[in-house]
């Protein structure tokens, strides 16, 4: 291999290298929750002002429940974490989506994430499992 085609290989190769291990500067992604308990905190993301949470297909290990509590913090370091509403949500655990909406987070919020507080209402009992989370953040972004 020449020379230059071996340098230009290595600055290819670094290139993707630094695009895979770059922060996202998304702050929108899509999961699932399995078996959670109260307390359960999402992965922390970064946002600008606004942030909807939505949960479809839930159920409980007990099948009764159907109602679960997601409040929006965020995380600050070597300090008490900063919280914002709390959201009931209930339609989740028939057809329906339940959805959240959370707004003056504070510009360039950082290290935001959802936790569960009760599940049926109460601050222990049932684990909680949701087919779909989504969040996304773009909304009132601006």
């Amino acid at each position: 291999m020449k020379i230059t085609a071996r340098a230009a290989m290595t600055a290819g190769t670094a290139a993707v290298i630094g695009l895979v291990l770059a922060p996202s500067a998304e702050a929108n992604w899509s999961s699932s929750i399995s078996g959670a308990s109260v307390s359960f905190e999402s992965r922390r993301w970064s946002d600008e002002q606004y942030s909807q949470v939505q949960f479809t297909g839930c159920h409980t290990d007990s099948g009764v429940t159907k109602s679960t509590d997601v409040q929006m913090w965020r995380d600050i370091s070597l300090q008490p974490d900063d919280s914002y509403d709390n959201k009931t949500f209930t339609a989740c655990f028939g057809s329906g989506t339940s959805n959240g909406e959370w707004t003056d987070l504070g510009t360039g919020a950082k290290n935001v994430y959802f936790k569960i507080m009760k599940i049926g209402g109460s601050t222990f009992g049932p684990q909680l499992s949701v087919s779909s989370v989504s969040v996304d953040t773009t909304k009132a972004d601006g």
